[in-house]
């Protein structure tokens, strides 16, 4: 049987939907009550839901209530594992939860994974904090309700890498949202610019072009624009920002750091390449001190 505790109402949906027996619980009665409907059973406690499953999935809503619902000694996961039986995590956390819950699983030989997601059962991108293989039979319950999974090497690395799709989720839509305000501050109509976008480079471009210097794709790095071409056209959104009486933070940054590489022989190289001046600027940055 299949235990899931937290936020994973479409999760539980999708595993019964494919002949799963599944065992929820969750501190809110109106969330499990469709569940039970659908034909899921519910536990009193994590403790209980644990004892009865062989797989424990867990969505909650960060690394506090992770850490409490995974090692809590009274009502716990780890108070009701049976041996060898597994926690996989699916909530967003940051890897050191996955190394303090790891240590405690490995010590009483039962097995954690941390296995954020990426969309909604059953079209989920699961990461999965460890090499292939690490899932063991339970790569096949995931491997129902999901799109693929993507094994990400290390306990914590699903983690952090999900932290990181945030990091470009959230950059991306901030600069898209700022774009469509200058759009409207200009008098253009915002939803005709984003299906303009959505039809040229910058739809699509940013992450792919990224990825190219750290994949080492020579090729599709040297068919771009010299960087002293963002710099040209980046101060000149700004300049057109300013002018509709915007202050566009993304862009703020994009003119710096191109200016920056403007005065570098990166400037007439590709502008993905700029990525090694990034690395450099970071590898001279002084480390935060403490404040007084």
């Amino acid at each position: 049987m299949i235990g899931l505790g937290g936020m994973g109402s479409a999760l539980a949906a999708s595993l019964l939907a494919t002949d799963h027996s599944v065992v929820c619980f969750d501190i809110r009665p109106d969330v499990l009550r469709p569940l039970v409907e659908l034909g899921a059973e519910a536990a009193a406690d994590a403790r209980e839901l644990a004892g009865a499953c062989d797989v424990v999935l867990t969505f909650l809503p960060g690394p506090s209530q992770v850490l409490e619902v995974a090692l809590g000694s009274e009502r716990g996961v780890l108070a009701g594992l049976a041996d060898g039986a597994a926690l996989l995590d699916m909530s967003t956390c940051n890897p050191e939860v996955a190394a303090i819950i790891g240590q405690a699983y490995d010590a009483a030989g039962r097995r954690f994974v941390d296995c954020p997601v990426s969309r909604k059962a059953p079209n989920m991108t699961v990461l999965v904090g460890g090499p292939s293989g690490v899932l063991g039979p339970d790569a096949d319950v995931l491997a129902a309700v999901s799109r693929t999974l993507v094994y990400c090497g290390h306990r914590g690395a699903g983690y952090a890498t999900k932290l990181l799709n945030q990091h470009v989720k959230y950059s991306w839509y901030l600069a898209s949202a700022e774009a469509l305000l200058i759009a409207e501050a200009m008098g253009l109509n915002a939803g005709e610019v984003a299906d303009a976008i959505a039809e040229c480079s910058g739809g699509d471009s940013g992450l792919r072009t990224a990825a190219a210097y750290f994949r080492h794709d020579t090729e599709s790095v040297r068919n771009r624009a010299p960087a002293s071409t963002i710099e040209k056209d980046s101060a000149l959104a700004e300049k057109m920002a300013t002018t509709a009486g915007i202050r566009s933070r993304t862009l703020a940054v994009v003119v710096d750091f191109f200016q920056t590489v403007g005065v570098t022989p990166f400037r007439k190289r590709p502008y993905p390449e700029s990525a090694e001046l990034l690395q450099q600027i970071r590898s001279m940055a002084p480390m935060a001190g403490p404040t007084s």
